[in-house]
């Protein structure tokens, strides 16, 4: 080591604590710490190794192979309590047993990796693809794309083309009263210019739903993010963020491991498993919180009918028809959607991952499985980042403060009801007192379009041309309407 130290690389003293204090090197292996002392008779005025289990000379317990940058007077420095952050002064002062510490010489070595997968996670893969791609195909073939109603601008598509009876005589019906509008259908209602919020648009148990998932999820992230500094603390790490942030972010620390009991192997399944639930709970609240905000922004296109003629938007579109929002809200809002939740998926996955490694010894040489119960050649496991933990659990709020925020944005005065994605109170929209062919591939608006003598409105999404002929005008705050008794075809 003497020898070949000259080619190692130098490091400060701060260097050298922040890079050893990790059991978990890949890039680099023995150290040479170099001392000023000079009344002593032997160069080499110390000399020890460590390992995964007994740590150096023997002192450090399972997995606390850095107590020997605590030690100081002989003594070892706490064994499980060994935090190395604050044993470098800032002037870069360091010292072990007593022994000033100039420098280090660090030995690089080439990092050396494998690929690793498990056949069985693979198969359970391949099993749900297939049958991904089954359910696939058997859509394709099985129903008509044509006629799938996918999107809102479908639906008024559908209901323009074949007019549906049962809807009619209840044009102000909206999403959330649906079932009193069918009750009632025939009656006269008020018009009310009243601004209505965003939130209207999705039902008050799909928010429930929404809210209850999101909050036990936090709920559960807290809990064992809290243990996390917890055990932490116990080992003697500080909670505070230039700490928290030394230990790595996403990287596999030796503080960090979720399970310790004598670090033996792990199952490799079980542990992808651990780490990967909180995916499971992030795809599910990301899905009900996307499908919340398309809904919004859904019914705010479908507002704005009533004030600048439009055109469809479909799933198919043909001539002038809009095509549907790629990311499911407009284009703006939706890559943020998508870039917002690939930055959180990334998020998580750096906040429990798990952790496999081999041992080598401090000649170069890989440690070779045993019989032994306690085989260390190499250990997997999983590992969690405090810190991003943190950001995970901001991200999570900012969802949460996001959809709350949305919520609560209100649509323009004079906005149609919110049919958000009802078929039934989109159908009670869409009786019009003319109808003819190729509609559907004009520009409509939403507003008063006739009524009965008795001076009860109808109102409806018209074609726009019924605008410029004032054969249709705005809704009028105070007037009743209902629905057109017989509707009309040229």
């Amino acid at each position: 080591m003497q020898t070949s130290a000259p080619s190692w690389e130098k490091l400060s003293n701060k260097e050298c604590v922040k890079t050893y204090s990790n059991m978990f090197l890949s890039s680099r292996r023995n150290v040479i710490l170099v001392s000023s002392a000079k009344n002593d008779t032997n160069s080499v005025l110390l000399y020890g190794s460590t390992d995964i289990v007994s740590g150096i000379l023997g002192g450090g317990g399972a997995g606390d192979a850095n107590w020997w940058i605590c030690s100081s007077g002989g003594q070892d420095g706490g064994n499980m309590m060994c935090n190395p952050n604050g044993h470098v002064t800032s002037s870069g002062a360091f010292s072990l047993w007593e022994y000033p510490i100039e420098y280090c010489l660090s030995e690089k070595v080439e990092d050396t990796c494998s690929l690793n997968f498990s056949q069985d996670i693979m198969y359970v893969m391949l099993a749900f693809n297939a049958l991904k791609v089954a359910m696939m195909i058997l859509v394709l073939f099985q129903y008509d794309a044509e006629i799938i109603l996918a999107s809102v601008g479908d639906a008024i598509a559908s209901f323009m083309t074949y007019e549906d009876q049962s809807t009619r005589m209840m044009c102000l019906a909206n999403r959330r009263e649906m079932k009193r509008f069918w009750r009632s259908r025939g009656m006269a209602r008020t018009f009310s210019q009243q601004r209505r919020r965003w939130g209207v648009a999705v039902s008050k148990k799909r928010w429930a739903f929404f809210l209850f998932f999101t909050l036990f999820s936090l709920c559960i992230v807290a809990f064992f993010g809290l243990w996390g500094f917890v055990h932490l603390k116990n080992r003697g790490i500080g909670l505070d963020p230039s700490s928290l942030w030394q230990i790595g972010f996403g990287q596999a620390n030796q503080n960090t491991l979720v399970l310790y009991d004598n670090m033996r192997d792990r199952d490799a399944i079980t542990m992808a498993i651990i780490a990967n639930i909180p995916q499971i709970l992030l795809a599910i609240g990301y899905l009900l919180y996307l499908g919340i905000m398309t809904t919004m922004f859904l019914a705010s296109d479908f507002s704005n009918f009533a004030f600048k003629p439009q055109n469809l938007m479909v799933s198919t579109a043909r001539g002038k028809q809009r095509g549907t929002w790629m990311f499911g809200a407009p284009m703006g809002w939706g890559i943020t959607f998508v870039i917002f939740g690939t930055l959180f998926h990334w998020l998580v996955s750096q906040s429990i991952f798990v952790v496999k490694f081999q041992v080598y010894f401090k000649d170069g040489t890989a440690a070779t499985p045993t019989e032994d119960s306690l085989d260390y050649s190499h250990l997997t496991n999983a590992g969690y980042s405090p810190i991003a933990i943190i950001f995970s659990i901001i991200a999570a709020g900012l969802m949460l403060l996001s959809s709350f925020i949305f919520m609560f944005r209100r649509f323009p005065g004079g906005a149609p009801p919110v049919v958000s994605t009802c078929t039934a109170a989109i159908s009670a929209a869409c009786h019009p007192s003319n109808r003819y062919p190729g509609i559907v591939f004009g520009k409509f608006r939403w507003g008063a379009n006739g009524g009965f003598e008795n001076g009860v409105g109808h109102c409806s999404l018209v074609p726009a041309q019924a605008w410029d002929l004032r054969q249709a005008g705005p809704s009028t705050e105070g007037w009743s309407y209902a629905g057109f008794p017989e509707s009309q075809s040229l």
